[in-house]
C-alpha cells in the first residue's frame, strides 16, 4: 500500500523526497550542472510537454551550456507517495523558461519518479504536461 503525504504530518521519507525537490528546483533555476549530476539518477530522462524525451546528458549539456534557463520555478500542491524505495513527487510549477533564446511562461504539472539505492534517493524519471491557459 503506497503512503500518501499532502498534509502537515509527514514522515521522514516525504520530508528526504521534498528536500530533494527543493535541491532540484534550485539548481534548474541556478544552472547547477554539479548538483543536478549528484540529484539524478545514471539512466534519468524526461518526457517533455512537446513529446520528446530528454536524457540526463542532454539535459546536462543544455544547462551547463546556457541554452535552457530557468528564470522562475514556483511548484504548487506538492504530493508525496513513497512505494518502499520508490517515491513519487507530484504537483505543478509556474515556470518562466527560455530555450535557445526563446523565452515562455507556462504552467507544468509533473511527476517526479525517485528510487532510493545506498540510503540516497536519485530522480530516475521526470514527465511534464503543460496545462493550457483556459479563457
Amino acid at each position: 500500500m503506497p503512503q500518501t503525504q499532502t498534509g502537515a504530518v509527514r514522515d521522514s521519507q516525504t520530508e528526504e523526497l521534498l528536500a530533494v525537490e527543493r535541491r532540484f528546483d534550485l539548481a534548474l533555476l541556478s544552472a547547477d550542472v554539479a548538483a543536478l549530476e549528484g540529484i539524478l539518477a545514471e539512466g534519468f530522462f524526461l518526457n517533455d510537454f512537446m513529446g520528446g524525451v530528454v536524457v540526463r546528458a542532454e539535459l546536462l549539456n543544455y544547462l551547463g551550456e546556457g541554452k535552457l534557463k530557468f528564470q522562475r520555478l514556483e511548484p504548487h500542491e506538492l504530493s508525496v507517495e513513497c512505494y518502499g524505495d520508490s517515491g513519487l513527487v507530484t504537483g505543478w510549477t509556474d515556470m518562466k523558461v527560455e530555450l535557445q533564446e526563446a523565452a515562455s511562461e507556462l504552467k507544468s504539472r509533473f511527476l517526479h519518479l525517485f528510487t532510493r539505492n545506498g540510503g540516497s534517493w536519485k530522480m530516475a524519471a521526470a514527465q511534464g504536461t503543460v496545462i493550457p491557459e483556459l479563457d
